[in-house]
């Protein structure tokens, strides 16, 4: 039977601890963590003996169908009736579960918890069932931070501002004067969640709750009106609605603190290597097999103070992706974007996307865009092909390092991610309106272009020279257009230097490119 989703939010609210609390829902937590690599364990040999039964070989076999069409749910009963007899489901594992609730570890944990780690890990192991996520690991002894309960009625509880569970009794410290924890406060509790967290070293612990209706939205982020348009990539995002056309870096405030954490990286590599100096060949390397760390105290606290380094750029990227949606919901209510392959994303730029994450970023976008009231649109590249196509039907596959569109039609030169970014906004039914994309073009020329002269150099891009299709960049003075129209900020008198400077040579992945002339 399918359960019915109501709205539902998160109310986050610390608690004040001793030391014997503390002592305590850290031997729970590590009895939940048992629990869960039990099921698991468990979850993973079903899923094994699933794939080898002849009912789910079967239901492979069967044609996919349209969604929601008859050959679909065919295959869709097919699969939970092999799911049934291999014993692979929610309930399969709460059934399995249970003798825990019986042994040692229910004096530490409730039936409900017991229940809640097993969907957690049934849950992991059904989404790389079906190709969603790798295959899921094992916890080790402290990397099982939070515990959740069913309802508010049995197991973890929240009575009178304090939780409740098997004897603890855990206030909340609780600010009158919040608006938003008011507005939770006074919602219905579905559950409670604690969650352990360490902060500059030490260990803090917090309820969330999850409270039904919608979340508390604040006067000064108003939900605009009309069709906002984007382009994401691995590191930029271009947005352009009726009234804005900008193209910018994600979180590009977090420069500084990255280079703070190289260095950091650094010194733990070094002290890592002093440590254990055995461990590693002539070149550098290390040696293969099963080794033996040795870590010395200084090694410990670098390792601390790194992690808290990565704790609070996450908590900075946090804000800086929140700043970036409310930006984006107060210049309309219907908001269209490609639908993309994040993990893709990672692969290839792996680095880049772990530094400005995102795919975490449209999460976000996706939930606080449906608790506004807003539409979100989300089409296939394969039916619209935004970067390739042109307001007058043409179509030009183009390299990654062509960032300019320009056609025959007299369309450009613009920059490729803001021209992308203006076409979603006329693309219906996954598919670009193209007559009145055209329509609305000659009032958006100007503009667009406006946009794209203000893009600075930092990020790349370069300007457009006298052939920009074949993806050459060239310097502000090249292209025609001033150094002020070229950047803004206080970069006018960098780029004014870099200007008048003759150009670098070209570089590539393994050296230099010299110049023919250079060369005779």
């Amino acid at each position: 039977m399918v359960r019915a989703k109501t709205p539902s939010f998160v109310c986050e609210l610390p608690l004040t601890v001793t030391p014997a609390d503390e002592l305590e829902l850290s031997i729970r937590l590590d009895c939940a963590r048992m629990v869960y690599n039990a099921c698991l364990g468990e979850s993973l040999k079903r899923l094994e003996r699933l794939r080898g039964t002849e009912a789910y070989q079967a239901a492979r076999r069967m044609p996919k169908g349209a969604k929601n069409s008859p050959a679909a749910q065919a295959r869709r009963a097919a699969f939970c009736a092999a799911n049934e007899q291999a014993g692979f489901r929610e309930y399969d594992l709460h059934a399995y579960a249970t003798q825990f609730s019986h042994a040692w570890l229910g004096e530490h944990l409730d039936s409900n918890t017991v229940q809640k780690a097993a969907t957690r890990a049934f849950l992991a192991v059904q989404q790389y069932a079906i190709g969603k996520r790798g295959k899921p690991r094992f916890r080790g002894r402290g990397w099982f931070d939070s515990v959740e309960g069913k309802t508010n009625a049995s197991g973890i509880l929240w009575r009178e501002n304090a939780v409740r569970w098997l004897g603890l009794e855990l206030p909340a410290i609780i600010n009158p004067e919040d608006e938003v924890l008011a507005h939770g406060l006074s919602s219905e509790v579905k559950f409670v969640r604690l969650v352990r967290r360490k902060l500059n070293g030490r260990v803090r612990f917090y309820a969330q709750l999850i409270c039904a209706g919608q979340p508390y939205r604040k006067d000064r982020h108003p939900l605009g009106q009309g069709v906002v348009g984007l382009d994401i990539g691995p590191s930029t995002i271009a947005m352009v609605s009726a009234s804005e056309a900008s193209l910018e870096r994600f979180c590009d405030e977090l420069q500084n603190r990255q280079k703070e954490i190289r260095r950091m990286q650094r010194k733990l590599d070094r002290q890592r290597r002093a440590n254990n100096p055995d461990n590693y060949n002539a070149n550098g390397t290390v040696k293969p097999g099963r080794l033996e760390w040795h870590y010395s105290r200084r090694y410990v606290r670098t390792r601390a103070h790194l992690a808290e380094l990565h704790r609070k750029q996450a908590a900075h990227r946090k804000s800086l992706h929140g700043s970036m949606v409310n930006r984006i919901l107060a210049q309309g209510d219907v908001i269209k974007w490609e639908k993309l392959s994040y993990c893709a994303f990672q692969r290839k730029y792996g680095r880049s996307v772990n530094f400005r994450a995102p795919g975490t970023f449209v999460n976000q976008l996706r939930r606080k865009a449906g608790n506004a009231g807003a539409e979100v649109d989300e089409f296939p590249t394969a039916t619209t092909c935004l970067s390739q196509i042109c307001v007058c039907g043409a179509k030009e596959k183009k390299p990654l390092s062509q960032r300019w569109h320009v056609c025959a039609c007299g369309v450009g030169p613009v920059q490729r991610d803001l021209f992308s970014a203006w076409l979603a906004r006329y693309v219906k039914d996954e598919r670009l309106d193209a007559g009145q994309a055209q329509a609305a073009w000659p009032g958006e020329d100007e503009r667009l272009r406006a946009a794209s002269r203000m893009i600075q150099p930092a990020m790349g891009q370069g300007q457009p020279g006298p052939n920009p299709a074949k993806g050459q960049s060239w310097s502000p003075a090249q292209s025609g257009f001033g150094v002020s129209e070229a950047c803004h900020g206080d970069s006018f008198a960098v780029a004014g230097k870099l200007a008048d400077q003759p150009e670098p040579p070209a570089f590539r992945r393994w050296g230099v490119v010299r110049s023919t002339s250079n060369l005779n």
